[in-house]
């Protein structure tokens, strides 16, 4: 994804297009899987906070 068009589905994220967000969790992903681990065991309690907080603060990103 280059980086108009990460900025253009950012601001459908914020703006509370739930497909852009989706994209958004999608391309991040990893990263966030790579958190949930929990003395080498993923914790899928801990997945689920992450995404409920990036789902809760998405809206108040200022681009």
């Amino acid at each position: 994804m280059d980086k108009d068009t990460f900025r253009i589905t950012l601001q459908g994220a914020v703006a509370g297009n739930h497909d852009d967000f989706l994209r958004i969790i999608t391309l991040y992903e990893p990263l966030i899987n790579n958190h949930c681990y929990i003395n080498g065991k993923f914790d899928e309690d801990l997945h689920q906070y992450i995404l409920m907080h990036i789902a809760l603060k998405i809206s108040k990103f200022i681009i």
